[in-house]
């Protein structure tokens, strides 16, 4: 359960670990410390302990629709860090504001590098309220003498009010699984520690975002869903600067508190930014178009070049008709297996179930199915095996060429397909995911008909199919290496099953294993570090790995710029992992970022090259 602000504060008067109050008869400010001495560690953990008069208040670090936060500047530039514990939602003057009330300690973490005694002077500056507002300025000190660090009397107030400060780790695995703009409202949703949505029922919800002019007013909650009404908006073009931009949201209940930087999705009737919604939807399915395009060529597509060559290999070339209708159907496969797909992660989302591309390959039953679906067609190959058909299945073209068989191979196209985010595959998916139903299935089938796009070519021209050779001892020897193909694939997939039921890999060969907010921290303590989301069912984060990763100019230049490398292994599910993805709107791999201090990470596209990733590297390389 959380405690009371007013719970912080203690009534000891300047002494060991304190500094002298300062302030007017509507608050009291001073800095105390957590040790009693000053041992030259470096960094002193201390904190800023107000007191305010009955009916006063002090703010947040986003006071909301009014007011100012609080804020610290030491002298001779020292360098700090001031934390702020959960705040509390006050209504003044008609305005939803945040802060607090009675007494309240605000944590610092301070960098003192000084031998001996440790002196320290600050400005504060800031603003309470009451029935009026009145600015405060005071000049607040505090004196550590030089020698053995031990705990002051102010050092459990400190500590309580660290464990205040709303962070991942006050989540008590709860966390933020979508922000949507939906009309003029923000829907926020959690879920719980089983990744089950959680109803939420009371508590709060504070958000921060840059857009200007926005406020965001009391949620309410519906089913599992936080639901805010925006304010302030003009004209709708506040609202439609939303989308895409991330936004601290911290949710306050009484079991637990979660802080996350997320990226804001577009809900349903979300105003599209600086653009009519034709305009915009023309611009997205253009892009799922030539995603779906572009799969042909992935590595992830390519054993399906056995099934797509058979097609014709297994047709009398001079019936033009046959082929038309074969190719059709193979085209057909790919468009009822995308939307069937669609479909599917919808009703997971409809479910409250966090989504990501290629999520089947995750599954043990699914890689076991496809890799004897991918036996049995090499057996087939082979002629090895023959099933019969009976029935309705056995529905074929004259000469006995099924047209199931074209059908599957449309399948087989797109489950293969699944793993890899190939260029403008990402954003289509980004785009899909956080769409109403109606277009993230139209996306869907953008991508279907960019995938099948080939297939309908040669539809169209089934002439095509007679510029290769006629038929000879040469087309068994091609079954029989396509059949190897198909072989080697299903040895992929059992090796991917055996990854997944085992437990994945650790990090190797110099990389560090990925851990939340590690990337952060240490770009934050001036390291620059390289981010690599993987898995072994990702043909094309194999290919970054052995072409990139694995140069010997791309580990000279690791080593020279002493690059922190973190991998990310999400071969087998991982709600942290897509949480990190989705925090940068993606929703599939291979996903590359790299970091360099405070600033947002640089992300790279998803096929690497060396000349890529050493211009990233080489644009956020830290100055002297």
């Amino acid at each position: 359960m959380l405690l009371p602000i007013s719970a912080l504060a203690d009534g000891a008067g300047a002494g060991a670990g304190a500094g002298v109050w300062q302030g007017t008869e509507q608050v009291q400010l001073r800095l105390i410390s957590s040790t009693t001495h000053y041992d030259g560690g470096g960094q002193v953990k201390a904190g800023l302990e107000v007191k305010l008069a009955d009916g006063w208040k002090i703010y947040w670090r986003s006071p909301g629709d009014a007011g100012l936060p609080p804020l610290l500047e030491f002298a001779g530039g020292v360098r700090h860090e001031m934390r702020f514990p959960a705040p509390t939602r006050f209504t003044l003057f008609g305005f939803e504001t945040f802060g607090y009330s009675d007494a309240v300690i605000f944590p610092l973490r301070i960098d003192a590098s000084s031998g001996g005694d440790l002196a320290l002077v600050a400005a504060f500056s800031g603003l309470v309220c009451s029935d009026v507002c009145i600015p405060v300025d005071e000049m607040l000190t505090l004196r550590l003498d030089g020698g053995d660090s031990a705990p002051s009397p102010h050092a459990f107030g400190i500590a309580k009010a660290e464990a205040l400060v709303p962070s991942i780790g006050t989540s008590n695995g709860y966390r933020i699984t979508r922000a949507e703009l939906r009309g003029a409202h923000l829907e926020v949703a959690i879920a719980a520690r089983d990744d089950t949505p959680f109803i939420m029922r009371q508590g709060d919800v504070l958000v921060e975002s840059a857009v200007q002019g926005l406020g965001f007013a009391r949620p309410n909650f519906l089913g599992d869903v936080g639901r805010i009404a925006i304010i302030g908006d003009r004209g709708g073009e506040n609202l439609a600067e939303l989308v895409g931009t991330s936004a601290v949201i911290t949710i306050l209940h009484p079991e637990f508190m979660l802080e996350e930087n997320v990226v804001i999705g577009r809900g349903e009737f979300a105003p599209a930014p600086n653009r009519t919604i034709s305009g915009a939807l023309v611009s997205i399915l253009l892009v799922a178009f030539l995603g779906g395009l572009i799969l042909n060529v992935m590595p992830c597509v390519l054993p399906v070049l056995s099934l797509k060559l058979t097609v014709i290999l297994g047709q009398d070339r001079a019936d033009l008709a046959r082929i038309r209708r074969s190719f059709l159907l193979s085209a057909t496969g790919i468009v009822l297996s995308f939307l069937t797909l669609g479909v599917g992660l919808l009703g997971l989302r409809q479910g409250g179930v966090a989504i990501g591309w290629g999520i089947q390959f995750q599954n043990a039953y699914f890689l076991g199915f496809m890799a004897l679906v991918m036996l049995g067609f090499a057996l087939m190959m082979l002629d090895v095996v023959r099933v019969p058909i009976p029935g309705l299945a056995g529905w074929q073209f004259k000469g006995g060429h099924t047209a199931w068989h074209d059908l599957a191979s449309g399948f087989m196209a797109t489950l293969l397909a699944t793993p890899c985010s190939a260029p403008f595959v990402g954003t289509a998916i980004a785009f899909a995911f956080t769409a109403p139903s109606a277009l993230m299935l139209a996306v869907f089938l953008a991508m279907a008909l960019g995938l099948a796009s080939p297939w309908l070519l040669v539809a169209a021209f089934p002439q095509s199919a007679r510029l290769l050779p006629r038929g000879g001892a040469w087309v068994i020897w091609l079954r029989r290496g396509l059949a190897l193909g198909l072989v080697a694939t299903a040895v992929w997939l059992l090796l991917v099953l055996g990854a997944v039921v085992g437990g994945g890999r650790d990090a190797s060969g110099g990389w560090q294993k990925w851990q939340p907010q590690l990337a952060t921290r240490l770009a934050d303590e001036g390291k620059i570090v390289l981010v690599d989301v993987t898995a072994d069912w990702c043909l094309t984060c194999k290919a970054n790995q052995l072409f990139v990763f694995e140069s010997a100019a791309i580990k000279q230049l690791f080593e020279a710029e002493k690059v922190v490398l973190l991998r990310a292994d999400w071969t087998r599910p991982d709600a942290t992992i897509l949480q990190y993805l989705t925090q940068f709107n993606r929703y599939g791999i291979p996903f590359t970022a790299v970091y360099n201090g405070g600033d947002a990470p640089l992300i790279l596209p998803e096929l690497l090259t060396e000349d890529t990733l050493t211009e990233a590297i080489t644009i956020l390389r830290r100055k002297p």
